[in-house]
């Protein structure tokens, strides 16, 4: 079995993938930058007992970090209870599935490089993948496999959030399915605002995107794919057809540092 861990700003998530590479179980505790590795061992193990997952049984572990703070005790805590050294996916492992059409490919998140990498070898390219987290990353990836970058958002809790915070009179809400667009009340416009709000940028930025990939080549259309926290809530408001995959950050580590499952560039 294979331990697969992506290290967010506000959550570490863990899964667990047999040899054939499915997504097994998964779990998630909370990234906390100053805590200490018993921390990190205590949400691990506490996970494994939950799950019944037995770390005698784990052969590999591939973290993805977007919090370096944390990676040691991280590292520390996988190495204790699985006597496994943790394998960290880097930029040389993406380099095997795409090429960079970006200023600096080393300053590109790891997670947008395993999503990217689970999006080619899972749906194909040309691809738009739409990570809903902490930031709402818009990552794009051409016919021929190169990476041309995208955009990074304030993710939708994160807007929520500083919404609440800023605005006296509106108060900290959960996000919820809105019964209208018109809300009739301050909880009803809020919950329309931020989940059809959202949705209207997500359309109008795949339609931009579109636009200029079409203006700078011919070929198929890109298969849109979303992912992370948020991405089941709000997508199904949107009006482009969006392939939902709560997994891909995990399907795509597991095929970059899995020697029976990669698949390399070809020259």
């Amino acid at each position: 079995m294979h331990l697969l861990i992506d290290i967010g700003n506000s959550t570490v998530v863990v899964a667990l993938t047999t040899d054939g590479g499915n997504v097994d179980k998964t779990w998630r505790f909370k990234t906390i930058k100053d805590q200490t590795m018993a921390y990190y061992r205590h949400e691990l193990y506490t996970g494994s007992k939950k799950y019944q997952i037995n770390f005698a049984d784990i052969t590999k572990v591939v973290i993805s970090s977007v919090v370096p703070e944390v990676n040691d005790d991280i590292a520390q805590a996988i190495s204790d209870l699985t006597g496994v050294t943790p394998l960290f996916f880097n930029i040389e492992h993406a380099k095997r599935f795409m090429t960079f059409d970006v200023e600096s490919p080393s300053q590109v998140g790891k997670d947008r490089l395993a999503d990217s990498i689970g999006a080619i070898c899972c749906y194909g390219t040309p691809a738009i993948i739409i990570d809903m987290g902490t930031a709402t990353t818009v990552s794009v990836i051409d016919e021929d496999r190169r990476f041309l970058g995208g955009m990074i958002i304030p993710g939708t809790k994160t807007s929520l959030a500083a919404l609440s915070n800023r605005a006296s009179q509106l108060p900290s809400i959960t996000i919820e399915h809105p019964h209208n667009v018109i809300g009739k009340n301050t909880l009803e416009n809020m919950h329309s605002g931020i989940v059809y709000g959202t949705a209207a940028m997500i359309d109008g930025i795949i339609e931009k995107i579109i636009a200029e990939m079409q203006g700078s080549e011919t070929g198929k259309s890109p298969k849109i794919i979303g992912t992370g926290g948020m991405a089941k809530t709000i997508m199904p408001y949107c009006q482009h057809d969006i392939i939902v995959d709560d997994h891909l950050i995990f399907k795509g580590l597991n095929i970059a540092c899995s020697t029976s499952l990669g698949v390399e560039m070809t020259a």
